[in-house]
C-alpha cells in the first residue's frame, strides 16, 4: 500500500533542509565563541536582513515566541549591537535596528553562515545551484501572493 503521506514531499523536503541547516548554524555559532547565543545570532542576522523592524514582527518572521525575541534583543540591546525605538507609527510598538558595532558580528555571521551554504550545496554546480534559488525565490513568491490574496479577496 502506497503511504497517504509522501515524506518526499517538498514541503517535508524543505522543513527538513530548514531544520537541518539552522542545527549546523548554531552549532558552528557556539563553537566560534562570538559572546552571543545561537538564538541572538538569529535575531541579529533577522533583524540586518530585514532592516529597521518591529519587534512583533521579528518574532513573526524569524519564527520565535515574542518573549523570546524581547529576552534576545535586550541581550543584544546591552552588548549594543541593537537599538530599539518607539515605531513612529505607533509609539506602543518598538522598532529594532542593527547599530555599528555589530558589524563584526555580523561578518562573523556571514563566514559561518558562508559555511554552512557551502556544505549544503555540495558539488552542485554554480548554474544549478542558481537555478535552485530562482526556483525557492518563486515558492516564495508565489506563497506571498496567495496570501495577499486571501486577504484582500481575491483567488490565488
Amino acid at each position: 500500500m502506497k503511504p497517504l503521506i509522501d515524506p518526499e514531499s517538498p514541503a517535508f523536503l524543505l522543513l527538513d533542509i530548514s531544520r537541518m541547516i539552522r542545527a549546523e548554524f548554531e552549532r558552528r555559532v557556539a563553537a566560534a565563541e562570538l559572546g552571543i547565543t545561537p538564538g541572538e545570532a538569529r535575531t541579529l542576522a533577522t533583524v540586518a536582513r530585514s532592516g529597521p523592524i518591529r519587534q512583533n514582527c521579528l518574532a513573526d518572521v524569524s519564527a520565535q515566541s515574542r518573549m523570546s525575541v524581547t529576552v534576545y534583543l535586550d541581550r543584544l540591546e546591552a552588548a549594543g549591537v541593537i537599538r530599539r525605538s518607539p515605531d513612529p507609527d505607533d509609539r506602543r510598538a518598538k522598532v529594532a535596528e542593527v547599530t555599528e558595532a555589530a558589524e563584526p558580528l555580523l561578518r562573523a555571521l556571514k563566514s559561518i553562515g558562508d559555511e554552512v551554504r557551502a556544505g549544503m550545496r555540495g558539488a552542485m554546480s554554480d548554474d544549478d545551484w542558481d537555478r535552485f534559488r530562482d526556483s525557492l525565490r518563486m515558492i516564495r513568491n508565489n506563497q506571498i501572493a496567495s496570501r495577499q490574496a486571501r486577504k484582500t479577496g481575491g483567488a490565488a
